[in-house]
């Protein structure tokens, strides 16, 4: 038995874009950056990309654009790299996604500048929705709420998790395990849970809904 997401299917999907590397071993020439190119803390982008792809193979939204600007690796290269353009790549040529469903928008590379352009795309015809890394969405709220923008935001790691549970521990580790890091998964898990109306029942969400798009 096929399980249905409990929400509504929305019209856009906008994904924040994460920083991006050069992988010449990969179709699509890119990968996720593990590390802040400033900071040097890891960043979780592969759970940013994964939840990308998966939202779209669980028919979440009827289409992705994914948000971004120029990647400061590269800064001094001709062509420009745009980070948003590059996830486009990895999503069609890596992941499989079908063209039709993804596109992108040039932003600054903050989340600041992610919000304005997002707020210069929308229109009132259309249902939205926001995602991003589960540790990035209070910042990206509150961007929101400051322009009186009231749309959804969900985690990527939540989506990731619909397409199979047994991905929690994997989780948990890549969040350095520890207390703090299963409280962490299971409010991912109980979204997931939320998405598909099984929150009250856990054993029952299993997600097999993986037509494409």
């Amino acid at each position: 038995m096929k399980h249905k997401l409990a929400l509504s299917v929305v019209d856009t999907v906008f994904g924040l874009a994460f920083d991006v590397e050069k992988a010449p071993e990969r179709k699509s020439g890119f990968k996720p950056a593990q590390l802040d190119l400033n900071a040097g803390k890891k960043l979780y982008g592969d759970f940013r990309l994964y939840g990308f792809a998966a939202l779209l193979r669980i028919n979440f939204a009827k289409r992705l654009i994914i948000v971004g600007g120029n990647e400061g690796r590269y800064k001094n290269e001709t062509p420009v790299i745009n980070r948003a353009d590059a996830i486009c790549k990895m999503l069609v040529r890596d992941f499989g996604v079908s063209p039709v469903c993804v596109s992108f928008i040039p932003s600054s590379s903050n989340t600041d500048g992610n919000i304005d352009a997002i707020e210069a795309s929308i229109r009132a015809d259309t249902s939205y929705a926001i995602v991003s890394n589960f540790y990035h969405l209070p910042r990206t709220y509150l961007y929101l709420t400051t322009r009186n923008l009231i749309i959804p935001v969900y985690p990527t790691e939540a989506f990731w998790l619909l397409e199979g549970e047994d991905r929690k521990n994997d989780l948990i580790r890549e969040f350095g395990g520890g207390p703090f890091a299963e409280r962490v998964v299971q409010e991912i898990q109980g979204i997931a849970h939320k998405l598909c109306g099984t929150y009250a029942k856990k054993e029952e969400c299993k997600n097999e809904h993986f037509s494409k798009c």
